[in-house]
């Protein structure tokens, strides 16, 4: 009987905090996956591996609160996990805190730019091996950012955005980064912090329309005084796309986009194009793409890419996905474009072949 008593009391205990923060949605998914990936390495370097990895595996927090005449308060913490290791990623995630309301939303934090998020859904392969970041957004050798972020991929510190509401399926971002020097090695909107750098901030804006079978999407970005492209004058970065889905019913949708990215300076800009394709029948899926970076405007070689993309997957459960796919990156006799986590060399092909399964979690 006492020992009964003393449970009661400990679950007496534990429930109230929990009650308190009923609002609050623990959510994540755990992406792990076998890959045999080749790159041809030109170093005294192994050229291939068998690999386990964890592909973007993530936990997050978040929740809202009504603050009273339609206003809510919102908050999100996220972080990667590596499930190969068990321990924490170095990737820290979309963090903020904000306000919604029939105005808008307003959000501060580390922060997805729009020019990131606008296209994200026309990647068939988001967060695997095959990623479309290995063209869109990037710039092979040409201006890497720190980590493992890419130019026109930023989740970015030190930013402050506003999302209008849905307008008959328009819907418009604008983001402001008060310092982006962070991901450079520098101190970031932090003090001391140099005149030069403390000009290092950057704009980012989107407009998409979601209707029905159609999507389409614009965005624009710049980061101010950027210097990735050499030369005098720390030239800003400068970055455009557009794209769009289209949903034909019976499984099968298809999207497209092409963007221009300019680092200014010595190296110039590039274009480049991503087309994707999936089809699925009942669990089953399939999928293909590919994408082209052409050469820099300021270079004398051809310095672009090709990347091949298949694969396919089978429903588990409405939250649990076994897949397979292949991707190559194909340099050209200059280019160095990669895969992710699998550098790439000029005049190499990087492949990967990889078995993976996806798990997506939910408190609520």
């Amino acid at each position: 009987m006492q020992k009964k008593l003393i449970a009661l009391a400990v679950a007496g205990v534990l429930a109230a905090p929990l009650a308190a923060q009923a609002g609050v949605e623990v959510y994540g998914q755990a992406r792990m996956s076998v890959d045999y990936s080749n790159n041809d390495d030109v170093t005294p370097m192994d050229k291939s591996a068998l690999s386990v990895s964890s592909n973007k595996s993530r936990i997050g927090f978040k929740g809202s609160e009504d603050l009273g005449n339609g206003l809510k308060g919102l908050w999100q913490i996220e972080q990667g996990v590596k499930f190969d290791s068990g321990t924490w990623g170095n990737e820290a995630r979309d963090t903020f805190l904000g306000l919604g309301g029939n105005f808008g939303t307003v959000l501060a934090g580390k922060l997805s730019t729009p020019y990131r998020t606008s296209t994200e859904r026309l990647d068939v392969f988001k967060d695997t091996k095959a990623d479309y970041n290995a063209i869109v957004g990037s710039v092979g050798s040409a201006g890497q950012l720190t980590g493992d972020t890419n130019v026109g991929n930023l989740r970015a510190n030190n930013a402050l955005a506003y999302v209008t509401p849905s307008m008959n399926g328009f819907q418009g971002t604008l983001a402001y980064v008060a310092n982006y020097n962070d991901l450079l090695g520098g101190s970031g909107d932090n003090l001391p912090r140099t005149k030069a750098d403390g000009k290092k901030d950057a704009y980012s804006l989107s407009g998409t329309y979601d209707n029905g079978p159609l999507y389409l999407a614009a965005a624009y970005e710049a980061l101010n005084k950027a210097d990735l492209g050499g030369g005098t004058g720390t030239p800003s970065t400068k970055s455009w796309k557009v794209g769009g889905g289209w949903n034909f019913g019976q499984g099968t949708t298809v999207g497209a986009l092409f963007e221009n990215m300019d680092l200014g300076g010595l190296t110039g800009d590039r274009n480049a194009w991503y087309l994707s394709g999936m089809h699925k029948m009942d669990a089953f899926n399939v999928k293909a793409a590919y994408g082209s970076a052409d050469k820099w405007s300021g270079s004398t070689g051809k310095n672009g890419a090709q990347q091949i993309s298949v694969g396919a997957g089978y429903e588990l459960s409405k939250t649990t996905e076994a897949y397979a796919l292949y991707t190559q990156v194909s340099n050209d006799k200059s280019g160095a474009y990669g895969l992710e986590s699998i550098a790439g060399y000029a005049d190499k092909t990087v492949s990967s072949f990889s078995l993976g399964i996806k798990h997506a979690f939910s408190s609520k």
